[in-house]
């Protein structure tokens, strides 16, 4: 209420007051027609592919009770993207795996050899998916397609050389073939500290970020718990099941020269040697 010349004036002197219409806040549309938009809202923890079947099968059944004319068209569904990114996860590590596995056989130069180190990526991979889901942790496109099997096999490679370094030797003693299985023994006892030391500074460099908080501990925490878990695998199978397959498949392997890395041995070494021979020119030249 205001006062003009000592006369009130009243709102109602100024415009008719009534109860009006609610304030719109949204609206929708399609193809230049109003329609009615919903969303499905997923609870934490729960799994989207399974949140997004059990909605579309609601929404037929929903469908059936509504006017003639009247129907639900799914704007977008997030089933697409779970079967995308499923499907991107399982071409990434098979193609991932099968490379690895090649590069082995190349350069180790031995089938068997190669077969045995190969060996520590799909039980690594069974054992940091069953920790997975003992622990509950996501497997996503981030948390799975992080996972390196350079890093996974690293260990075994160590171990199977070492390995046929050791059988190797013996072979050209003519020791007694009854002596085999402690060769075996004594060269993964030489090389299980270094492995486990390396594996674990490895480990401990994906720690920190299982401290993280937040939306940024929720994307990156189950890519460092999955790593972790497929590191401690590949460890724990470097340790004990390696040994035991080198003693049973390796019997009578003989190391020899790679012919791979011949090649690259006889390219580089020239190389080495120019620039021990130049150690100023090399210096400046890096400086």
């Amino acid at each position: 209420m205001g006062e003009r010349e000592g006369v009130p004036v009243y709102v109602r002197d100024l415009a008719a007051v009534k109860v009006g219409p609610e304030i719109r806040t949204g609206a929708a549309t399609r193809d230049g027609k109003e329609v009615v938009l919903g969303t499905a809202i997923m609870l934490k923890g729960e799994n989207s592919r399974l949140v997004s079947s059990r909605v579309h099968e609601k929404l037929k059944e929903i469908q059936k009770t509504l006017p003639e004319g009247a129907r639900i068209d799914t704007v977008y569904d997030r089933t697409h993207l779970v079967n995308k990114t499923i499907h991107t996860v399982k071409k990434n590590l098979f193609e991932g795996g099968i490379f690895v596995i090649a590069v082995l056989l190349i350069l180790l130069g031995n089938l068997r050899a190669g077969l045995i180190v190969a060996s520590a990526i799909p039980l690594s991979m069974l054992f940091a998916m069953t920790g997975m889901v003992a622990t509950k942790t996501s497997g996503n496109l981030m948390s799975l397609g992080a996972i390196d099997f350079g890093l996974i096999v690293d260990g075994a490679v160590v171990m199977v050389e070492n390995i046929i370094r050791r059988l190797s030797e013996k072979k050209e003693s003519g020791e007694a073939p009854a002596n085999y299985t402690e060769k075996v023994l004594e060269a993964a006892t030489e090389v299980a500290r270094p492995v486990v030391f390396a594996v674990s500074i490895i480990t401990i460099v994906y720690l920190p970020i299982l401290t993280l908080q937040g939306i940024e501990g929720k994307m990156f925490r189950p890519m460092a718990l999955t790593v972790v878990m497929a590191l401690a695998g590949s460890l724990l199978f470097t340790l004990t099941l390696i040994p035991v397959l080198c003693s049973f498949f390796l019997k009578g392997i003989k190391e020899k020269e790679n012919k791979v890395l011949h090649f690259v041995h006889s390219r580089y070494k020239p190389t080495l040697d120019w620039a021990f021979k130049n150690q100023k020119k090399v210096f400046f030249w890096n400086g």
